[in-house]
């Protein structure tokens, strides 16, 4: 028979032993509430006094909603005056570039399911999760219609007036009436496989295979018009501006071709590959290899006007400089005529930035949901591009009805109204 005295210090023993247990487990729930909490607030945006010191100012910022514990943001899209956002949940957000309010919140999909990002116009919101294609209105978020596709899609989807493109294995294409889902659909076929998204420019389809060839097609129609031969791989979207598409390869070239005929207008090297699409701006394409160097290329002749070394990605380009980002998310400006690093601040933890070759704002977007605008002090209104420009005054004019008779060449904006602020509400304490 045990004794008193043994029974007393096992009692004791198991007492001990389960208040330990008891604050080992409120141990975990600490550290993974402050874990948690670590990672809220890793996002911190960039300081009025940090962003000064480098000329910047920022105009919004924005938070988009996720539970960040479970979901992040996999996709930012941004079109002339709108930002969108896809979570890993499958929500869609709609947020105002001028005001940085959120104009929307929309579902599609599910969860459990892949999505390799959004296609937009001026009317549609696309996308892909899983085997299911969605398309919404631009306008509210509201679904217009879905249908099984019966693969997974390999890229973001495009559309066109009247079709949303899709590349498949198999190096094909297939196009989806958005008027009547239901219709048959088109299917272009091309050699080796698609891994980037077609690219649809007015009556244009444009897409690149592994095999390092280009493919001219039209919208109106499943017709291939050409393919064009680069003898090295793509692995970046091409860009198109005006009558002109640049893409750029592993082998380090970027490559200017004329969109109507294929032809092959001028070729530069930067001796390193480029996994990036390249950005137009004007007489300016920026690209920036794979080892950090930018270069700004001259759009009409394919010559070198400078490269930055350290520069990772191309993020904005101001009246006065030019702005990237480090691999290790600092905020360069460099001069625009030399391309010298003149000042750098930290952009922020867990910030990275869209490439915007649209208008003069810098974008810095986290995984958390988080977006900041920052502009140059004292450049309140946005300065959109020529090209953005030409395309912005269409779309309205396609609202209102009547045929836009402005030149792209014309003058970007109009000088707005002393008034006309957006940024001054009385509600933004920026």
């Amino acid at each position: 028979m045990l004794s008193a005295t043994f029974l007393s210090e096992k009692c004791s023993w198991n007492r001990l032993r389960g208040v330990c247990h008891g604050l080992f487990m409120v141990a975990i729930v600490f550290a993974t509430a402050f874990g948690t909490s670590q990672a809220f607030s890793a996002d911190r945006l960039l300081g009025f006094e940090a962003a000064s010191r480098v000329g910047l100012e920022r105009a919004w910022f924005s938070q988009v909603r996720v539970d960040r514990a479970r979901n992040r943001v996999i996709d930012w899209t941004l079109d002339h005056e709108q930002i969108f956002a896809l979570t890993s949940a499958g929500t869609i957000h709609a947020i105002n570039t001028r005001s940085g309010k959120t104009l929307w919140v929309s579902e599609a999909g599910r969860p459990d399911r892949p999505s390799a990002g959004l296609a937009v116009d001026a009317e549609h919101v696309a996308l892909v999760n899983g085997s299911t294609l969605y398309v919404l209105d631009r306008g509210d978020g509201h679904l217009l219609w879905s249908r099984e596709i019966g693969n997974v899609a390999l890229t973001v989807p495009a559309i066109s007036e009247t079709h949303v493109f899709i590349a498949q294995m198999g190096g094909r294409v297939e196009g989806f009436s958005l008027e009547d889902p239901t219709l048959p659909s088109w299917q272009y076929q091309s050699m080796g496989h698609i891994f980037l998204p077609p690219l649809v420019t007015g009556d244009f389809i444009t897409w690149a295979t592994d095999r390092g060839q280009i493919y001219f097609g039209i919208t109106s129609g499943p017709t291939v018009l050409l393919r064009v031969e680069t003898h090295d791989k793509i692995v970046s979207s091409p860009t198109v501006r005006g009558d002109k598409l640049y893409a750029t390869s592993l082998g380090g070239y970027v490559y200017c071709y004329d969109q109507a005929s294929g032809a092959e207008l001028w070729r530069y090297s930067t001796g390193l590959p480029i996994i990036s699409p390249p950005s137009a701006i004007g007489s300016r394409v920026y690209v920036a290899t794979e080892s950090s160097v930018l270069h700004a290329v001259d759009s009409t002749e394919g010559r070198r006007l400078w490269s930055a070394s350290g520069v990772a990605q191309f993020v904005a380009q101001g009246a006065h400089h030019v702005y990237g980002l480090d691999r290790f998310g600092t905020l360069l400006v460099l001069d625009s005529e030399s391309g010298k690093v003149v000042n750098r601040v930290g952009a922020g933890a867990g910030f990275s930035a869209l490439a915007n070759d649209q208008s003069d704002r810098l974008y810095l977007v986290s995984e958390s949901g988080l977006v900041q605008c920052l502009h140059e002090i004292g450049a309140r209104e946005p300065k959109l591009y020529p090209q953005m420009a030409a395309e912005e005054k269409m779309k309205e004019s396609k609202k209102k009805g009547a045929v836009a008779e402005e030149s792209p060449e014309g003058p970007a904006t109009e000088e707005p109204a002393e008034d006309d602020n957006p940024f001054d509400d009385g509600e933004n304490p920026f």
